[in-house]
């Protein structure tokens, strides 16, 4: 397959119909929107502008010299018409801080599991800063993939994980960092029972554009702009056609980007290595520091254009898609120095985003007998943690005395859990709170809940895959994602009363347990297995009440349909709520099962009723037209369907749709409905 000569389109880049934006964002991507033109036509004209030799340079990011620039690839530039040097991480290894924090860049899964497209934008505005004061101006945004992935560093829905991404790419851009969309590692993909999907075979990608494509392109149009990655868990060459759907088909104007090894494997004096990645739509080539033959678009394609093979045209395509993404950032506007990666750079102002997350994201599974809130006046909690906990048991049992609570706590030894072996203090608490990071406490746990007392789990970990024997045990059950210290404050909040939570799962819970030949444990999997998971999709409970939900009403408005319906908390107390709608196309088309298609985070006041209105794209309803690239829906009677997670649908409405055909480029979503309170 060849590429196509250089094309520049001014697509809007905004999202698809299913996200709420804040007013600040809402304004820099209307910028966007308007930029995104000659944004394209400036790639165009500079990659024109280049020699031979200077756009055959550009399409690669080599090792950093120095060594303070361990890790780091710089994208040449062209000094003589004032590219600059632009600096990046090597995307072959996990993504660190540049700031050598060793935890994760950003919490993931609890930032998912807030369901807030503000907290992820506020998460990508403060990377940006820390990554640009550090000399880098490219990140990788995981999350979202170009080959199918049930278990994705911001959750297993394409709607919810490409949002998500996508609010982070937008942080990212407003301060001049190039978020660079997919292609999560193998690591990022582990099963309880270690099976990993396989990932070799040929797919067209006009058979992903409804499935794992669907997260990438929302990304990039919620973000409105970034670039897109591929070769993580496979070779580029393995989805074949993206450059038709992306190019052709989205008008997206900026580049693929192949991970060191992403491109495929270079050999000595042939022109097919360089051919092979071209045609599989890369247009920049990481070239890690051992490179192990994975150096293909440097000697090989330069032998490709002498012998003629490849056309000098679709190097200079390539190049414009380079700088198109790259003036979307407005990095070569505003790169950032490379002298803060070798000087000490001053740390940056407070933020409590790491502790908003986990207060917004921490799900409450299980709450029985109403343990949680713990009342003070009911005495004393016993705190246990086994001694890989004990660092963060430590600092929730300070946080909970200073919310007010009696604690005593406890460091219980590995393995504990056989008669005896548990603490003397635990036979005699009446309430117990466990700190667990893995399966190995289980047996603990189980041997806690048989002395009889009441007994709270929080679960420190990401492991969508735990498993929880004692589940019937036990009376609360907390998914409080991988330890950070900052978690301990807004943790304790949410266990003393002083904050309700709010968290909905952005994973399927399964408890280690899978149907038969399932390779993806996503929730759409289990539907189409009649099984039911653990914890579902979206799930999550609260202490202070419950609201309920009034009619759904569809309408179709162009190539959308609003969905309208009200939400009403008769309780006495505000409760933060995530109504999410799901939509299940007619059984006798072939579109994927039932998918999420919208949802809004809203507080209700008390004794209060919103009225809340969300757009949802008619491309989630269809199947992808390789043909006309666009979307083909099919006549029939669709089902949306209300509710709090993917199981828990309790309003229901049908629409009937005629024959369609949906554009395919990236386009700019209808404003959602503004809540009005009754």
């Amino acid at each position: 397959m060849m590429r196509h000569a250089a094309r520049w389109y001014g697509a809007a880049l905004i999202g698809w119909g299913m996200l709420w934006l804040g007013g600040n964002v809402t304004a820099s991507c209307a910028a966007g929107v308007a930029a995104a033109g000659a944004v394209a036509a400036h790639g165009a004209e500079m990659a024109a502008r280049m020699q031979p030799a200077e756009q055959q340079a550009v399409v690669q990011a080599r090792p950093s010299a120095g060594a303070d620039t361990n890790g780091l690839l710089d994208w040449p530039g062209v000094p003589r018409l004032g590219l600059p040097v632009l600096r990046m991480p090597d995307f072959s290894t996990t993504a660190q801080p540049a700031d050598g924090n060793p935890c994760p860049m950003l919490p993931w899964l609890a930032l998912a599991a807030t369901w807030d497209p503000e907290l992820a934008h506020r998460a990508g505005v403060a990377r940006a800063r820390s990554e640009w004061r550090h000399g880098r101006a490219v990140l990788r945004v995981g999350g979202v993939d170009l080959l199918p992935s049930g278990r994705l560093q911001a959750g297993e829905d394409q709607v919810l994980a490409g949002t998500t991404a996508g609010m982070i790419g937008a942080g990212l851009l407003s301060g001049h960092v190039l978020p660079v969309f997919g292609s999560v590692m193998g690591e990022e993909q582990a099963r309880a029972d270690g099976v990993m999907p396989e990932r070799t075979r040929q797919v067209p990608a006009t058979q992903l554009v409804a499935h794992s494509l669907l997260g990438v392109a929302m990304a990039l149009e919620t973000a409105h702009g970034g670039a897109i990655l591929c070769g993580g868990m496979a070779p580029c060459q393995t989805v074949t056609g993206l450059e038709q759907v992306v190019h052709d088909g989205w008008r997206f104007p900026g580049m693929v980007m192949a991970l060191p090894g992403g491109a495929g494997q270079a050999t000595d004096n042939t022109a097919a290595p360089a051919l092979a990645a071209v045609g599989a739509g890369v247009d920049l080539e990481q070239v890690g520091a051992h490179e192990d033959g994975h150096d293909v678009l440097g000697a090989s394609l330069r032998q490709a254009v002498r012998d003629g093979s490849l056309k000098p045209a679709l190097v200079q395509a390539m190049a414009a898609h380079i700088l198109a993404s790259f003036y979307m950032a407005g990095s070569i506007d505003h790169p950032p120095p490379f002298a803060s990666t070798r000087a000490k750079v001053d740390p940056a102002p407070d933020d409590t985003l790491v502790s908003d997350v986990e207060a917004e994201g921490t799900v409450l599974l299980q709450n029985e007998n109403r343990v949680l809130p713990f009342d003070p006046a009911l005495g004393p909690v016993l705190v246990l943690a086994r001694p890989a906990m004990a660092h963060a048991a430590g600092l929730l049992a300070d946080a909970l005395r200073h919310a007010g609570l009696a604690i005593t706590l406890n460091t219980v030894a590995d393995g504990a859990g056989a008669p005896g072996t548990l603490p003397p203090a635990a036979a005699q608490a009446a309430r117990v709170l466990v700190l667990s990071d893995s399966n190995d406490d289980n047996r603990m746990i189980t041997s806690l809940a048989d002395l009889g007392g009441h007994v709270a789990v929080v679960l420190g970990s990401d492991d969508p895959d735990r498993q929880m024997p004692w589940l019937d045990m036990v009376d609360s059950v907390v998914q409080a994602w991988a330890w950070r210290d900052e978690y301990a404050q807004p943790l304790a909040a949410l266990l003393a009363g002083q904050q309700d939570f709010s968290g909905h799962l952005p994973l399927t819970l399964t408890g280690g347990f899978y149907p038969p030949g399932m390779a993806d444990a996503d929730y759409r999997a289990f539907a189409n297995a009649h099984v039911v998971p653990l914890f579902p999709f979206g799930y999550g409970l609260s202490t202070r009440g419950h609201v309920a939900l009034g009619d759904l009403h569809v309408a179709r408005e162009g190539n959308h349909l609003t969905a309208s319906f009200s939400v009403t908390n008769p309780g006495s107390m505000p409760v933060r709520v995530v109504p999410q709608l799901y939509v299940e196309a007619p059984p006798d088309l072939p579109v994927a099962s039932r998918r999420l298609a919208a949802w809004r985070s809203v507080v209700v006041a008390p004794g209060r009723t919103l009225r809340l209105g969300m757009p949802v794209s008619l491309r989630l309803l269809g199947q992808w037209d390789p043909a006309g690239g666009n979307w083909a829906v099919g006549a029939g009677d669709y089902t949306l369907s209300l509710g709090f997670s993917s199981v828990m649908l309790v309003r229901h409405a049908t629409v009937h749709l005629p024959a369609l055909h949906v554009p395919g480029a990236l386009e700019a979503a209808p404003t959602p409905v503004i809540a009005t309170a009754e």
